[in-house]
């Protein structure tokens, strides 16, 4: 292994650290409802896949919900199969339209992600957890939150993506 790919190794276990810090502080915030939760450690992946860094963001979206799971006591339970299906969903949805010919803003890839997000967790407690169609009900509110959520994730990702970088700190040889 050379230094360069040592050094990607280091600033994305960084960045991984980074996105768990807020993915485990924001647990913290008290919230209206059981199932409303701002994820904000999902700005770290907004802006990595917007930054052209979609294996890494993929990278950082499975280990924050893996270790996330773990931190939290909640591993092996329905709320980790709803972040794993949820943060999956997120991520293809956003790199899909990262990379589709409509260019989005930051902001636009990041409300795509919520809303994303929030319907895979809909149709996880639905067809894997509960079972129940009366859960259908939430769907409004969840879309709504889902842009709501995603317009303030990707407002902060845009002010991280004017502040860093990260593409220099993968590309710059400092050997």
């Amino acid at each position: 292994m050379n230094y360069s790919k040592e050094k990607k190794i280091i600033v994305l276990a960084f960045i991984t650290a980074f996105a768990l810090t807020i993915y485990i502080a924001e647990m913290f915030i008290p919230k209206p409802l059981p199932f409303i939760k701002l994820g904000l450690s999902n700005v770290v992946i907004v802006y990595m896949l917007y930054s052209g860094l979609p294996l890494e963001a993929l990278i950082v979206t499975l280990a924050k919900t893996v270790v996330g799971g773990f931190l939290s006591g909640t591993l092996f339970s329905p709320t980790t199969l709803m972040s794993f299906t949820g943060g999956i969903s997120a991520f293809l949805a956003m790199y899909l339209f990262y990379n589709s010919k409509m260019k989005f803003s930051i902001i636009g890839i990041s409300i795509l992600g919520s809303v994303s997000h929030n319907l895979a967790q809909l149709f996880t407690v639905k067809y894997v957890i509960i079972k129940d169609t009366k859960l259908l009900y939430l769907l409004p509110v969840l879309l709504l939150l889902g842009i709501l959520t995603g317009l303030i994730t990707g407002y902060f990702a845009h002010l991280l993506n004017k502040q860093i970088d990260i593409r220099s700190l993968y590309e710059r040889n400092d050997s």
